[in-house]
């Protein structure tokens, strides 16, 4: 029987390439992207590609 082996889980910042995306943030709440991802401890400002969520609800805010 193969025996598991415990992985220390990261409690903030992206987990996998996959989660490496640029969430956008208000002044107000800087730590919840607009997304409603939880962006605690995550680098500022990062060069990856933009959430698509984040940018739709922040054009929504811009034109409103």
């Amino acid at each position: 029987m193969p025996r598991t082996v415990e992985q220390e889980r990261r409690v903030d910042g992206p987990r996998d390439h996959g989660e490496e995306i640029c969430h956008i943030v208000t002044e107000e709440d800087p730590d919840t992207a607009l997304c409603g991802k939880d962006v605690t401890g995550w680098p500022w400002n990062p060069p990856w590609p933009y959430c698509v969520v984040c940018l739709d609800l922040m054009q929504g805010r811009a034109g409103a």
